[in-house]
């Protein structure tokens, strides 16, 4: 997750005027042909796990699968991180209270040092989503989206994360700016049949 192509998709508008994008795994991705809400969850700037709370009407739990504060080994550019800076690596899983049907599952990397101390010490706790907390502590936020892609049920079997979900699987990675420095890289990932 360290380098990020300088691409933006939907900082204005939720819609292209080609449907048609390249993945940066090579799949021709066609967003007019993927279900609504799933459409929706990909271009948003808010939090996933109120949305889908409301769309599938039941609470929404997050498990966490990793959340380690570490030392960065190397410099991460995008998110102005030496190595030797805190970071915090996330991996968890958005998983409904009612139906245990897994939602969403993500992936993310968190500049410790661009984030107010109490919101690094909640998030690494792991008990909320990232945009939740954000949120319930009043953080002004800008989501950055680089990056979609799609990914078929066999291409996602050698990664412990995206086996938590089931069939093809459509991402989209973003960058959460906080007082306008880049202080989280987040990778989400949802499983198109569920949607």
């Amino acid at each position: 997750m360290s380098t990020v192509k300088p691409q933006s998709f939907f900082k204005s508008s939720g819609h292209l005027s080609n449907s048609q994008i390249q993945t940066s795994s090579g799949i021709l991705l066609d967003l007019k042909k993927l279900p609504p809400f799933l459409r929706t969850l990909l271009v948003m700037d808010g939090t996933v796990t109120k949305s889908l709370s409301a769309w599938f009407w039941e609470p929404v739990k997050v498990q966490a699968f990793q959340n380690k504060l570490e030392t960065a080994h190397e410099s991460i550019d995008t998110l102005k991180i030496q190595a030797g800076d805190k970071i915090l690596r996330r991996e968890v899983s958005l998983i409904g209270k009612q139906s245990n049907n897994t939602f969403a599952s993500a992936r993310s990397i968190v500049s410790m040092k661009h984030l107010p101390k109490n919101t690094g010490e909640q998030l690494e706790k792991g008990k909320m989503g990232i945009g939740e907390l954000l949120q319930e502590q009043n953080i002004e936020t800008y989501r950055d989206i680089f990056n979609i892609n799609y990914y078929t049920e066999k291409s996602s079997q050698n990664d412990a994360l995206l086996n938590t979900l089931t069939g093809d699987i459509v991402s989209r990675s973003y960058l959460i700016r906080v007082n306008g420095v880049a202080a989280i890289m987040v990778s989400e990932y949802f499983p198109v049949n569920l949607y």
